[in-house]
């Protein structure tokens, strides 16, 4: 296809010259810093042609967990434009702010395209541009180093969800580690651990036919989860009543009722609802009978939770609480008490979700239109048969297994293991991290802490594609391709209808950056020659991408050449199927079978089978933190996205209105956040949507940036402020656990 091109013509609101300007000049030297990053890619030759040739390519988004369908237009070998994918059952053809800037993602100015070893000390932003061949030697000489002085249990391995993470997690268990931190530990550990307490599982929900919505501090409409935000907004229209339980408005608050709940008391609503539920014979009598167990346990437990109770812990009126049990009776079984995602909260975050699946159960919101199900259809894909089998795994090195037993110890718990480090419990010192496309430096809680435990490591190895404040402190940085220049897994989630996407590259790679799958080959191959490994470690890696996407799609409907021309299959469907478990065709995954009010999972393993619930603590004159995401960004992935930061700058902490009179603030100064662990410079923002015990902060902004240039300077580290605090099952950080003083100036 060929279009006329005029010499007057923009691209993206940039003129062409301008917009290729942002790719740079491919720079020399020995020691350079990311702050004037000489290694920046070729430059692409500027020039109007006269036709140009124009692609579109399907494929799968990254510029959050959600995976949307997209399609990329191509002109000249640029990426010009991305759109929604209207084919894809999930996404819809929406795309969002990041999807569509994921094109600044490719031409970042700031993205590292060449490895990069540490010459000064760690932070100081000096390093040399390295050949592919001496960055693996120089990671495989470390990882040996470490494995022969202090065994393979000295090793830590970090790293985000995504498509390729499994080559990465992989690459440690063949070294004989099982200490890895993953992205549950930071984020949704606590809903999935309470759940499956008592349903088994997490549900979805079918949010578009809801008649009465009940969100607990999830923020849809500006987390842009699709196809969530887009059945709220049709069930809303429809009629579906909406409820927001949060200490602050947020947007998707604005379009429901809004609940300003004391902060860390969402438990005690869940009781008091439900007592109303079984005080007055609203709950689902059949469902509750052939469905559940532990219910006359559940009644007694809730005997003395009466709304005036809970009235006195949430500031929630008590006849509020019980218009709200009454309403959602009268809606049931098509109530969404909906699951959420980042739960990391507070240390009661699990015992609290187990309380949302229980008030599921008792409204019989299960398995009906409108309300929680599970299953849904599903693509079948085959799977590749890795070479060999992993070796015998060293144990964990802080007790975290016997500590936290109903925790996923595949995903490890990041304040527990970091505490092991700093305090030295662990039985071999810990002395090697690996961190693959994570930034525990904001990611994770109290980042005084993880700078301390960065201190005791020989070696930081960082996979990444943008100098990140993590990367920024690493002895090496290894530069991946972004997932718009490269060829992933196929992506084939639940889904009604079920559907297979691919992400394949639609540009060329910018630099020499490396897809992680060819990033962990090289490391093998450099690792098998300094040590001997039971068996060679390149046995395990020896394959391609292409092969393994044509193990995953033997048996399926179409190959890997008909998906990556079409970027997505979608199969025929009869919608979702309700009735099989109120059948008992279908049983929940629990040892019982049904939904449990009292569970078994948590006596067994010495925790209460039902929630019992402790008042939160006060901090006379302070104001309680929370955090959480704005519609722009996802965690601290794509704050120095150019396209983004001009939407939001810098954030700001909110302070409400009465609180900021008492201590002379004006809206949109600076003033100072304190609290025991720290100490930052931040925008204010006088709101009345805070409650005056709260203040929020955007989570992902400020802090030493490092060769983040966009960012460099811009609003308020949140994590520097927080105090060290988990969920007492899961070890989920917990990030609203933290007091803090306002003060001006």
């Amino acid at each position: 296809m060929k279009e006329r091109a005029t010499h007057n013509e923009t691209t993206h609101g940039l003129s062409r010259r301008g917009f290729l300007g942002l790719l740079g000049n491919a720079g020399a030297g020995a020691a350079m810093s990311l702050r004037a990053f000489d290694a920046v890619a070729d430059v692409v030759p500027h020039r109007v042609p006269t036709y140009r040739k124009v692609e579109t390519l399907g494929s799968v988004c990254a510029m959050c967990v959600n995976r949307c369908g997209i399609r990329a237009r191509v002109v000249d070998g640029v990426l010009e434009k991305i759109d929604g994918d209207p084919r894809n059952p999930n996404s819809r053809g929406g795309t969002c702010a990041k999807g569509q800037a994921g094109i600044m993602q490719v031409y970042d100015p700031d993205r590292i395209r060449y490895p990069m070893i540490r010459v000064g000390e760690r932070g100081a932003g000096k390093w040399r541009r390295a050949s592919w061949d001496e960055a693996y030697a120089y990671v495989a000489d470390n990882l040996v180093k470490i494995i022969e002085k202090h065994g393979p249990e000295s090793l830590f391995w970090s790293s985000t969800t995504d498509l390729t993470e499994t080559f990465f997690v992989k690459l440690g268990t063949y070294l004989g580690t099982q200490n890895n931190a993953r992205h549950a530990t930071l984020c949704l550990a606590s809903r999935n651990v309470g759940y499956f307490a008592s349903m088994g599982g997490v549900p979805e929900i079918d949010l578009a036919n809801s008649k009465y919505i009940l969100m607990y501090g999830a923020n849809r409409l500006e987390s842009f989860e699709l196809p969530y935000n887009i059945d709220l907004v049709d069930a809303v229209q429809k009629g579906g009543k909406l409820v927001v339980v949060d200490p602050r408005m947020t947007y998707t608050a604005a379009k429901g009722e809004w609940l300003p709940i004391r902060p860390r008391t969402d438990l005690a609503l869940n009781l008091a609802l439900m007592h109303v539920l079984i005080n007055e014979e609203l709950y689902d009598k059949e469902f509750v009978a052939n469905r559940t167990v532990g219910f006359e346990a559940l009644k007694a437990h809730v005997a003395q939770n009466t709304p005036e109770w809970a009235e006195k812990e949430t500031e929630i009126p008590a006849d509020k609480i019980r218009q709200m049990a009454r309403e959602m009776a009268a809606a049931a079984p098509a109530v969404a008490i909906f699951p959420g995602r980042r739960t990391s909260w507070y240390t009661n975050d699990t015992i609290f979700r187990q309380s949302m699946g229980m008030l599921t159960g008792l409204l019989g919101a299960v398995d009906a239109p409108g309300a929680a199900y599970f299953g849904g259809d599903k693509a079948k894909l085959g799977s590749y048969s890795w070479a060999i089998e992993p070796v015998e795994l060293a144990p964990k090195f802080d007790g975290f297994v016997e500590k936290f037993p109903l925790a996923n110890h595949e995903d490890g718990g990041y304040v527990h293991m970091r505490d092991a480090i700093l305090n030295g419990t662990a039985k071999n010192p810990v002395k090697g991290w690996m961190i693959y496309h994570q930034n525990p430096l904001v990611g994770v809680l109290d980042s005084n802490k993880t700078l301390e435990m960065m201190k005791q490591m020989d070696f930081i190895g960082v996979i990444d594609i943008q100098p990140s404040q993590t990367a920024w402190m690493a002895d090496i940085i290894l530069p991946e391709t972004t997932y718009l220049e490269r060829l992933d897994p196929v992506w084939a989630p639940a889904s009604t209808p079920a559907f297979m996407a691919i992400r394949q590259p639609v540009v060329a790679t910018q630099g020499e950056a490396q897809p992680v799958l060819e990033i962990i080959k090289g490391i093998a191959k450099e690792l098998d020659k300094r040590h001997e490994f039971e068996t060679p470690i390149t046995e395990a890696f020896d394959f391609t991408m292409e092969e393994y996407v044509d193990a995953q799609l033997k048996g399926t409907a179409l190959d890997r050449a008909g998906l990556m021309k079409e970027g997505i299959w979608v199969a025929p469907t009869n919608g979702l199927k309700f009735g099989q478990f109120r059948s008992g065709e279908m049983t929940f995954k629990t040892p019982s079978g049904k939904l449990e009010f009292v569970s078994e999972r948590f006596i067994r393993n010495g925790y209460p089978g039902l929630p019992v619930y402790a008042s939160p603590r006060e901090e006379p004159g302070k104001q309680r933190l929370i955090t959480g995401r704005h519609a722009w960004f996802t965690h601290s992935f794509n704050q120095n996205n150019k396209w983004l930061n001009a939407l939001y700058p810098e954030n700001e902490v909110w302070i409400n209105p009465a609180v900021a009179k008492e201590k002379g603030i004006n809206d949109g100064e600076y003033v100072k956040v304190k609290s025991s662990r720290g100490e930052i410079r931040i925008k204010a923002k006088v709101t009345p949507r805070i409650r005056k015990d709260t203040v929020f902060i955007c989570h992902g902004f400020g802090g030493e940036k490092g060769g983040q240039t966009t960012l460099a300077g811009r609003g308020g580290p949140d994590q520097v402020l927080m105090e060290s605090a988990a969920d007492e099952i899961s070890n989920n950080q917990a990030m609203h656990e933290t007091f803090v003083e306002v003060l001006k100036g």
